[in-house]
Parts: structure tokens; C-alpha cells; sequence
């Protein structure tokens, strides 16, 4: 794009929020300027806000000191209620984990299932498999072994970046100048170029919508018969952050990328202009294929019994092009480990007490014990629940500052620059009352929350807590009665 240039003049009448007021804008002059550097396009924006400044070069009309009284108040509200449920989820795991571990039946593998253990928790670990894999039938992609196959979309499109920044010019206004940079990159979502302010960059519809799309097998099955749902067969590739080394090495040996060259029946159902390298196909709708293959951007390699060119390198991309790129999850080589409810030939999530919610439905890829799963779910509740205490005492902290902030807000507007003399000496005493306040607040939750959900451990930290605090006031106290009695016995003896 060549680099042009715009200017133009405007007189603005309207309201502008400053620092929790409204002033009139009196003028606003503005123009723009388009600079063109191939794939890094800028377009700069520049006027001047009326923003008068008092004598100490800030707004004159601060905001009000008491801004953060109500959202501090929510904070802290928010964050209590989530320490309460905290607790009361982690006792409702350790019961469900705790009762799971003693009614877990043992399934062999090798023998088909028994239908006497319906509706009750079983373990089992062995070979999963599935009949016919999965086939997307858009692209001709077929995968005879994958119990679930992932397609990755992206789409070459430009992208706006907004920037803005401020200068203060004089005592009445402040220049602004916006910046619009317009770069190209591979997307996972389309990006709509009508919301640009650049006309000169357009982003075309494109025939495929960027994005991922899953297939998981509906067929799949256990060594022993047992019918193993989606819902646990995804959970074979799904590495988070509350997996065990182990667990998540094993995730990440299911998921290999899919070499295009071992794939016969690629084909497309659109008229598109296709290439292929190792692992992705390439969509051009700007040029034919032997246009690409000549022009010097990719060189061609072996040829594909598809009838789709296989190029060493990847082509050159231009805005509109689609790249598509498939992943499949393969069924562990040690197999799989599961806990769940057996029911009618299939496994469906278990639960020890229906009111209360809580499930217990996992797969592990590997051999695993039921001991050493239930280990691993119940280390992964206790992180749970000291991640959600700090964090709630980290809200009431915030909260609480925020209610206090009115009062070195207060103190500020004191005369004789004594406020801005003073404003650090209250700013850290309030921060220290708010330490303080946060973490009495969060103990107080979590003891009443034991009483409600652990009524006999809080009984008896409640007793272990008074011996501590009274213990030593009456043995003190029972001490000085036994000297006094003694000094009592001694002036009798004298008399």
C-alpha cells in the first residue's frame, strides 16, 4: 500500500469524562496521517483535548475520595462467599475420595464385565481401542486408529493494534495522539476489517471459518467390553495444571501431529487452489497452482497419490489464505486407568450422595492403581483449597484498602501542603490496618465455615485453641494460690 495522507478539521461540541467529572470540550482539532511500510501499516490520529490544570498541574476537580468505599465492599463480600464455598467444596471431596476408596471394586481387564457390579464404583485399567476412527469427510481425512481428531483452522488476515498516548501542551490542553497499526498474521478467528478505520485493509470472508474443531470416537471400548463415553475419552489428551509430571508426560505422547504425506485421500470440496507440506494444507484464493509452483515461492517436492502437490517449504501467504492442520489423540501405549460408575455395560459418573454435586469420573492414561488416582484427585483438591484461601484473603486485602482509601484521600485535601506531607505516613498505616483486618477476616470465615461443615475438628481445634490461650492464665493463677497459701500457713506458724 502506498503511503498517503490525510487532514482534516473538526469542531467538536460535547462532554468528556475527566477524573469522575464532566467538562465541556470546547474545540478539538484533528487530523490523520497514514504511513505504509509494507506488512506494518500505521495510521496516526492527533487532536487536543481542553483539559485545564491547577496550579499543581493535575485536573483541577479530583476525583471523589470516597470512589473506592463500594467496590471495596463487593471485593470483600465476593471474597468471603468464596472462602465459605472453598471450605465447603474440600469436604465434600476428601467424604466423596474418602468413601470412594473403600467402595471401589477391582475389574479384570481380561474378563468381560459383570453386570452385578452395576451402579457401583469399579477401576479398571487396560487397552482402549476404537472400531472404526474418524473420518472428516470435508477434507478426506481418515484416521483408522484415532479416538479423537483435531482440526486446526487459521486464516491470514490483518489485524489493528490501537495505541493512544497523552502530553500535556499547556495549562489548558492536552495533545492525543492514536495510533492504528495493521499488521498480517495467521488467525484462529476471522477478524472483521469493517470495524477498521483504515479502508485501504480488508479482510475477505474466507471459505473456511478459522477456528478448532473436535471429533471424538463414540465407539470406544475398554479390553473388557465396557463402552467408554466421549466425555472420558477426552480426557485422554486434556493436559491442565493440576496434572501430576506423570500424567501430563503420558498426555503428551497421544497426541502426535499427522504427517500429510502418509494421507492418500486429501481432497477439498470447494474449488480451491491446494498445497500441502508435511503437516498443513494451504487454500489460495489470489492465484492458481501452477502460478504458485512457478513463481518461486515454494519449491515443489514428491507428489501426493491425492493429486494434491507436496512442497518442501511453505508457500508465501497472502490476506485470505486458509491453512488447515490436523492433530489426533491415539490410544495410550500402556493404556488407560478409570474410576467411574459401571451401569448397564457403559461407565457413567459416580457420586456417594446425589444432593451434593460432586462426581467422580476420570481417566488417567497410564496404569494407575484406584489408591494412587484417589491420591492423586485428593492432592489435587488440597492445592485447590490453599490456592482459593489465598486468593480470597488476597481479595479482602484489596477490599479492605479500598474502603480505607478514603481516608489518605481525606487527609490530602488538608491545608498548607500538610495533606501531601502526611498522605504516606496514613497510606502505610491503612495498609497495615488492612493486613491486619484481611487476615482476622479470612481465619474468622474459615472457622465458621468449619463449624458448618467440620463441626467435630472445629470442636476440638476450639478446645486445643482455649487450653492454649487460658491454659497458661489459670496455671499462673494456680500457682500464685499455692504460694499465697503457703505464705498463709507461715504467718499462722509465726503467730
Amino acid at each position: 500500500m502506498h503511503p498517503t495522507t490525510i487532514k482534516h478539521f473538526s469542531i467538536v461540541l460535547s462532554l468528556l469524562a475527566l477524573n469522575g467529572c464532566c467538562i465541556p470540550v470546547q474545540s478539538q482539532q484533528q487530523f490523520g496521517v497514514a504511513v505504509g511500510s509494507g506488512n506494518n501499516d500505521v495510521i496516526k490520529h492527533e487532536y487536543y483535548e481542553y483539559n485545564p490544570a491547577g496550579a499543581n498541574g493535575y485536573n483541577h476537580r479530583p476525583a471523589s475520595p470516597f470512589s473506592g468505599v463500594i467496590p471495596g465492599i463487593i471485593l470483600v463480600i465476593a471474597s468471603s462467599v468464596l472462602q465459605w464455598y472453598n471450605e465447603g467444596r474440600a469436604v465434600r471431596d476428601a467424604k466423596m475420595l474418602s468413601r470412594a476408596e473403600r467402595q471401589v471394586v477391582e475389574l479384570d481387564p481380561m474378563s468381560p464385565f459383570d453386570e452385578k457390579n452395576d451402579g457401583k464404583l469399579v477401576h479398571i485399567t487396560g487397552d482402549i481401542s476404537t472400531e472404526g476412527g474418524l473420518y472428516d469427510s470435508e477434507h478426506g481425512m481418515h484416521r483408522p486408529d484415532a479416538l479423537q481428531l483435531v482440526r486446526t483452522t487459521e486464516a491470514y488476515l490483518w489485524k489493528e493494534e490501537k495505541s493512544t498516548s497523552r502530553r500535556r501542551v499547556n495549562q489548558r490542553e492536552t495533545k492525543v495522539q492514536v495510533s492504528y497499526r495493521y499488521n498480517k498474521q495467521w488467525s484462529t478467528r476471522h477478524i472483521d476489517s469493517n470495524r477498521f478505520q483504515s479502508p485501504n485493509h480488508y479482510n475477505p470472508y474466507p471459505r473456511y471459518n478459522p477456528g478448532r474443531s473436535v471429533l471424538t470416537a463414540t465407539d470406544a471400548r475398554i479390553s473388557n467390553g465396557l463402552h467408554v463415553p466421549p466425555d472420558l475419552v477426552n480426557q485422554i489428551g486434556h493436559n491442565n495444571f493440576w496434572q501430576s509430571g506423570k500424567v501430563f508426560e503420558e498426555n503428551i505422547k497421544t497426541m502426535p501431529p499427522i504427517n500429510l504425506i502418509s494421507v492418500n485421500d486429501l481432497h477439498d470440496n470447494h474449488d480451491s487452489v491446494i498445497l500441502a507440506n508435511e503437516n498443513k494444507l494451504y487454500f489460495s484464493e489470489r492465484k492458481s497452482q501452477s502460478e504458485l509452483l512457478a513463481s518461486g515461492l515454494s519449491q515443489p517436492g514428491a507428489v501426493s497419490t491425492s493429486s494434491i502437490p507436496i512442497v518442501r517449504s511453505s508457500p508465501r501467504p497472502e490476506v485470505g489464505d486458509i491453512k488447515i492442520s490436523w492433530t489426533e489423540v491415539i490410544a495410550p501405549v500402556d493404556g488407560v486407568s478409570i474410576l467411574a460408575k459401571q451401569e448397564e455395560g457403559r461407565l457413567v459418573p459416580w457420586t456417594h450422595d446425589n444432593n451434593n454435586g460432586h462426581t467422580l469420573y476420570t481417566l488417567f492414561p497410564g496404569k494407575f492403581t484406584a489408591q494412587s488416582m484417589i491420591a492423586h484427585l485428593m492432592g489435587r483438591s488440597k492445592l485447590t483449597t490453599k490456592i482459593l484461601r489465598i486468593g480470597g484473603w488476597i481479595g479482602n486485602f484489596i477490599g479492605l484498602n479500598l474502603v480505607l482509601s478514603c481516608i489518605p484521600a481525606l487527609v490530602k485535601l488538608l491545608p498548607f501542603g500538610l495533606g501531601h506531607f502526611l498522605v504516606p505516613l496514613v497510606s502505610l498505616a491503612t495498609s497495615t490496618i488492612a493486613l491486619g483486618a484481611s487476615t482476622g477476616l479470612s481465619f474468622s470465615v474459615i472457622s465458621v465455615a468449619w463449624l458448618r461443615f467440620r463441626p467435630i475438628f472445629a470442636a476440638c481445634l476450639a478446645i486445643v485453641s482455649g487450653v492454649g490461650f487460658l491454659g497458661p492464665f489459670y496455671y499462673a493463677r494456680w500457682k500464685r494460690s499455692a504460694e499465697v497459701f503457703e505464705m498463709d500457713e507461715v504467718l499462722k506458724a509465726e503467730l
